[in-house]
């Protein structure tokens, strides 16, 4: 019995020392991307203006990369840098592909380009190409494009030099188109004596619109001007078929029967540029009323608390009678009423 057991451990040590020998060598496959094809596009230099928003500017397209080895998905981006960027530049984007074809509206490149903060007002020379990987250690890339874009704005302004801020563009106050459709709205606050001012699409004295008569403007009239101090809301149109301007004096009064014209006539209040308010110092009668209405008209009439003032609120009660100074932020719906 002892001699079996013996053969046993023995046998069994052999075994163990003969399982080495017989395992395998592994073979391990790597997976290699291939060689990028060549990059095409629709256009080189694709015309971006918000009228065709939702046209195609542009579309890309190139072979799929080849991978050897095991099979792995390969995946795409599309790289934009300005030219001479190397790929390296602050302006570099990118944007990531799902398959071998891409179009962009000219709305989507657009948008694109407006994250790179390219100029408006010249052109710009891109290099963009595709970017294979299957890995960060695994990448090719197809040839480089030249492409030639001018990015639109989503909002475009005019400017406003005038005697109320020392004929300077620069420093001009500014007119906005929100859908630049050439179509420009915005305010002005014109001081005693310094009524008159021109229009200039850049912050330059290049090229500046003025008074073409009825109504037009052109790039070879004279000053505009508006007849008296205050706050203006302009409207200015630079479409072809309209070249045309106007200056809408914005009034705030009081009226009601505890000023001196009653509920028939306004007591005008003056705008202070400075703290873009509109006061008045007026006698008012104790226990009468009054409200704020704006250009002599009801459409728009405010009354309520010196907190909250509210469209077609409650008229606003006098106490006692004397004189008052009323300070009006038509912005905030707000007012105080002080006596002196």
């Amino acid at each position: 019995m002892k001699r079996l057991l013996t053969k046993i451990l023995a046998i069994s040590s052999l075994g163990l020392l003969l399982l080495p020998s017989c395992k395998k060598d592994e073979t391990r496959v790597v997976a290699n991307v291939g060689k990028a094809g060549t990059l095409a596009a629709t256009s080189t230099a694709p015309v971006l203006s918000k009228d065709h928003a939702t046209d195609v500017a542009v579309t890309f397209s190139w072979p799929a990369t080849s991978v050897t080895g095991y099979s792995a998905k390969v995946s795409y981006t599309l790289q934009m840098d300005v030219k001479g960027g190397s790929f390296k530049s602050t302006k570099l984007t990118e944007v990531a592909l799902s398959g071998t074809t891409q179009s962009y509206t000219v709305g989507s490149l657009n948008a694109i380009l407006l994250t790179m903060a390219l100029s408006y007002d010249n052109t710009t020379d891109l290099e963009v190409r595709v970017k294979s990987a299957i890995a960060a250690n695994s990448i090719s890339y197809t040839n480089v494009l030249t492409l030639t874009v001018k990015p639109y704005k989503l909002a475009s302004y005019v400017y406003v030099p005038g005697a109320y801020q020392g004929w300077s563009p620069a420093t001009a106050d500014s007119l906005k188109s929100p859908n630049s459709d050439n179509i420009y709205d915005g305010f002005i606050a014109f001081t005693p004596g310094n009524l008159e001012f021109k229009i200039t699409p850049k912050k330059t004295w290049d090229v500046a619109y003025g008074d073409a008569g009825s109504g037009k403007v052109s790039t070879s009239g004279g000053n505009l001007s508006v007849p008296s101090a205050g706050l203006y809301a302009l409207h200015l149109d630079l479409n072809a078929d309209k070249m045309t301007f106007t200056a809408t004096k914005q009034i705030w009064a009081v009226i009601g029967d505890a000023t001196p014209g009653g509920w028939s006539d306004d007591t005008d209040m003056t705008y202070d540029a400075g703290t873009k308010t509109y006061v008045v110092t007026v006698a008012l009668v104790g226990g009468k009323q009054f409200k704020f209405r704006f250009n002599h008209g009801w459409d728009v009439n405010l009354g309520g608390p010196t907190s909250g003032l509210t469209q077609n609120g409650p008229n606003i009660d006098v106490a006692a009678s004397g004189n008052y100074k009323i300070v009006l932020d038509a912005n905030a719906n707000t007012y105080t009423i002080t006596k002196l």
